[in-house]
């Protein structure tokens, strides 16, 4: 059952990293199954409870890596696993407005609007 839930978030990483804009990125993926390391990695902010994956952005770099939490995925169907892999992928590109300065999120916001308009455009 891993090994399926691996091969789907593959599927879905494959198909949404660049139409989410992210295919300059170096994106570096972890499959963890280790109990241990579970515990550790994949807390809440409070502690009380464990999530199927965390992200770590360095958007000044354009590098990121996110863990998926294999065990999290057993019960999940296409979809949920689908809007996971989406879920992390978009804290890539928001990231960088957790600065403290609004030229950051200026930038991001301004990024996302021209996306919107492309994509508009497209149809």
């Amino acid at each position: 059952m891993v090994r399926d839930k691996r091969k789907k978030i593959k599927k879905y990483l494959k198909k949404w990293i660049t139409p989410l804009g992210l295919g300059w990125w170096k994106i570096d993926i972890f499959y963890i199954d280790d109990p241990a390391t579970i515990l550790n990695e994949f807390k809440t902010g409070d502690g009380e409870g464990i999530v199927r994956a965390t992200v770590k952005p360095q958007w000044e770099y354009g590098v990121a890596s996110i863990n998926f939490n294999l065990p999290a995925f057993n019960n999940l169907d296409d979809d949920e696993i689908e809007r996971v892999v989406i879920h992390e992928l978009v804290h890539i590109l928001v990231n960088e407005m957790r600065e403290s300065e609004m030229h950051h999120e200026e930038r991001v916001v301004t990024g996302l609007t021209k996306a919107f308009m492309w994509t508009r455009e497209a149809r």
